[in-house]
């Protein structure tokens, strides 16, 4: 029992087992106790509360509760006391987000919760950052800086024990930093403490005989809480005596037998209301509880400080802020950091893809920001990567490798991935399609360009176009023949006719007059007749004689033949072209042999086209085995055997034909391919279709498969991802990356003739010479009818 006004004795249990940690606490509670304060561990704090909870002894926890959400959970005999570091951490996001910060390092000591305590650190804040573990080594020290300096860092956190950052930072009151030169500023955040508080503090340190030289400089934050939890939680017992008379010892309390809570419990919640009731002027400033987070607090105020070393000897020290939870930084200062405030990336990229990214070579240095060395860098997706810099407010260094990047055999990586992987770069930008297997060692923003898939590039078809093509389907020869023909049956009706003496040229004293006058066979209409015979219009009157009509005969027989050859060609010559079935998807490519066809080697349409053939083998496997199970019952294997082979074997085909044709080393290799020889490339529909774009002799075909989308590619887990993905939809909702897109694919555009469909009909480029007879023919009227004219007058 306690009595008014008696002093309060704390009986402390050090647990060095965390398994028998709750038997030892139940083994001190036996002896009697008013409270049970927890400063122990979060993986503690629950079963320790529970038990406190079920014997009625009011809970005080010390415990970061960060992962622990049922700590918070008040049963009205427990209360939250706010660790002071979890408060002092907040300051560094705070400075991160202030000064803009991208890339940082935080170096701690084992006062620093590594498991648990950086998932919070810079919670929401898109910064990169590391953590590395304080080494009392100097050579480790060293190298660790070394490493810092490698990675680009400028900014480092030193989140440790006073003692321990005082030995990283000094020996023999020197900077121990022998990379760096010149001046070095340091912020230092530091706890304004009450003289008056720091003073019963020490006094109290000195008097208890703990330390008996114990001064200001030795003074921890943590250590100040306990001391200033103490006196509350005794104000508050005296409080509770002096309302109640007395303060009883919960007694003989034993965990394995938890009926005796329900008596206890009311004056655990009436101690636990008066210690929310209660406030003290701490060391490190006033500690009271506040109801909107249900717990105790430190109203801390943190000083920041800035330390100027030269030459690695301290010159200065002077406070340029302060900071408090509720104001956050407070500072006259423009900048707390004298750097560069605006973020500042590496950024890889894939060049020479057109026209997501062109690399052209310049002579000199004109300052651009796409300019790395002597390239320069333009395109859609240099565009892009300038339109989320200006919107997220960041400087990047731009250099490009071979290649997006892919696995081989052995699991490893190349290219850009590869880049990103091994942290040399933060961004990688180009036309990167969006792979599971890629997903599972970077991340990829929202998509920023359309779903592409592979599509087929291959040689445009010629075709030979003639006015006079219906001339061409007889040789030369035979029209010769032909016209020859047609002027030795002129002449032989005009002779015949002449000759022979049942002609009416010789008989014409036999006409009577009566009806038209018969048909004279001179020259002119031996060749008018011969000329109608071959229409269907028909030659008119025949020659009287029997010799002449024999020879009208023959050449009408002649003519017939003639006519029905040249009929049957011509239509067999203009519609050859439509017999011939044109490459249009990958089943006609499968389907035939006259084509050879391949993807680039090592491209991503080669691994589809692997994998691909790849499954239907497993697949095929998993059957046949299923199949020849000599475990199937008969019925089971008669079933099966409904199926001759259940997986289509088109991949296996194509992979094999690939393999068999040989993969292109290089782009420029490929297109030489498909201009040079029958073959046909496989690749993404983008650069299929830049290159119809530029050259009118090649000619894209068949629907998009295997489709994705292309997105920019981050570090795994890097924060950056959030920002971008934020920017990317910004830009698609203004509709930004439309204009962009209309912007770089009109760019190079060629303006290539049309190419005629022959399969669909007959072109007028084709055909066309046979209304040059109609024209021709109309001319030679007019100029007749002009000489007629003439000649009668």
């Amino acid at each position: 029992m306690v009595k008014r006004m008696e002093p309060v004795k704390f009986n402390v249990v050090i647990v060095r087992n965390e398994t028998e940690a709750v038997d030892e606490v139940c083994a001190a509670l036996q002896s009697g106790v008013v409270a049970l304060i927890d400063i122990s561990t979060p993986h503690l704090s629950p079963p320790l509360k529970s038990a406190c909870y079920l014997l009625g002894v009011a809970y005080i926890s010390v415990v970061d509760n960060s992962y622990f959400y049922q700590l918070r959970i008040s049963n009205g005999s427990n209360v939250m006391i706010e660790p002071a570091s979890t408060q002092m951490l907040m300051v560094v996001a705070d400075i991160v987000m202030r000064e803009q910060l991208n890339n940082v390092a935080i170096l701690h000591d084992e006062t620093f919760d590594i498991n648990n305590t950086p998932r919070r650190v810079l919670t929401n804040v898109p910064a990169q950052h590391i953590y590395i573990p304080l080494s009392r080594d100097v050579n480790e020290t060293n190298q660790h800086i070394d490493s810092i300096i490698r990675l680009g860092i400028k900014v480092v956190f030193i989140i440790a024990d006073r003692f321990n950052a005082q030995n990283f930072l000094t020996v023999d009151a020197k900077l121990n930093c022998p990379s760096c030169d010149g001046t070095v500023r340091l912020l230092l955040v530091t706890a304004r403490q009450n003289t008056e508080a720091q003073k019963q503090f020490i006094d109290f340190i000195q008097q208890a005989g703990i330390l008996h030289d114990f001064d200001m400089d030795s003074i921890k934050v943590d250590e100040a809480l306990a001391f200033d939890l103490a006196t509350i939680v005794t104000i508050a017992i005296n409080d509770l005596a002096r309302e109640a008379g007395a303060v009883f010892n919960i007694a003989n309390l034993d965990c394995y037998n938890l009926s005796s809570g329900d008596m206890n419990r009311a004056q655990s919640h009436q101690l636990i209301n008066l210690i929310k009731q209660s406030s003290r002027s701490g060391v490190f400033g006033p500690i009271s509880y506040s109801s909107m987070d249900d717990l105790v607090r430190y109203e801390l105020t943190l000083l920041i400080s800035e330390v100027v070393f030269e030459q690695g000897t301290q010159k200065s020290k002077v406070q340029v802020a302060n900071w408090t939870k509720a104001g956050h930084i407070q500072s006259t200062e423009a900048s707390l950091i004298r750097a560069d405030k605006r973020r500042k990336y590496r950024v890889v990229t894939v060049a020479g893809i057109p026209p997501f990214v062109y690399k052209n070579e310049i002579k000199n240095d004109t300052g651009n920001p796409h300019q790395n060395g002597n390239s320069q860098y333009r395109g859609y997706c240099i565009d892009l990567l300038e339109k989320i810099a200006e919107s997220m407010n960041f400087d990047y260094d731009i250099y490009d490798t071979d290649d997006v990047g892919s696995m081989d055999e052995q699991g490893r990586w190349s290219g850009a991935i590869k880049e990103l992987m091994d942290g040399r770069a933060d961004i990688a930008v180009g036309p990167i399609s969006v792979m599971a297997e890629r997903e599972t060692v970077i991340d990829f923003t929202v998509p920023y360009y359309d779903l592409v898939g592979l599509t087929i590039l291959m040689r445009n078809p010629k075709v030979d176009y003639s006015l006079v093509k219906f001339l061409s389907v007889l040789d030369e020869e035979v029209w010769g023949c032909i016209i020859g023909a047609f002027l030795l049956f002129s002449v032989l009706i005009c002779l015949f006719d002449r000759l022979s003496p049942f002609s009416y040229q010789n008989r014409r004293s036999q006409w009577n007059e009566v009806g038209e006058e018969p048909r004279i066979f001179t020259l002119k209409e031996g060749i008018w007749f011969c000329m109608m015979s071959l229409t269907p219009q028909g030659g008119g009157e025949t020659p009287r004689a029997l010799s002449g009509r024999l020879v009208a005969a023959t050449w009408w027989l002649f003519g017939f033949i003639i006519i029905a050859t040249y009929t049957a060609n011509l239509a067999a010559f203009l519609t050859v072209s439509r017999l011939e079935t044109p490459i249009e998807s990958l089943d006609d490519l499968s389907k035939q042999t006259k084509v050879q066809y391949a993807p680039l080697n090592g491209s991503t349409a080669m691994t589809y086209f692997k994998r691909m053939a790849d499954i239907e083998q497993r697949f095929y496997e998993i059957w046949k085995n299923m199949s020849l199970n000599d475990n199937l019952a008969a019925v089971d294997r008669a079933q099966l055997a409904v199926w001759d082979y259940p997986v289509s074997d088109k991949y296996t085909k194509l992979w094999d034909a690939m393999n068999k044709y040989g993969f292109p080393q290089s782009n420029e290799a490929a297109i030489s391919r498909v201009l040079g020889e029958d073959f046909a490339f496989i690749s993404d529909a983008t650069f299929n279709k830049y290159q119809m774009f530029i050259n009118c002799d090649l000619l894209e075909v068949g629907e998009e498969f295997s489709r994705k989308p292309y997105a920019l590619a981050v570090q795994n887990g890097s924060p950056l991802l959030g920002e971008l993905s934020n920017a990317i939809l910004k830009l698609i909702n203004n509709r930004t990356l439309e204009e962009l897109k209309t912007k770089w694919w009109k760019m190079d555009k060629k303006d290539c003739p049309k190419v005629e469909d022959e399969s669909d009909g007959i072109s007028i480029k084709n055909i066309g010479g046979v209304f040059l007879v109609i024209v021709i023919g109309s001319a030679l009227s007019l100029v007749t009818l002009a000489l007629e004219c003439y000649w009668y007058r």
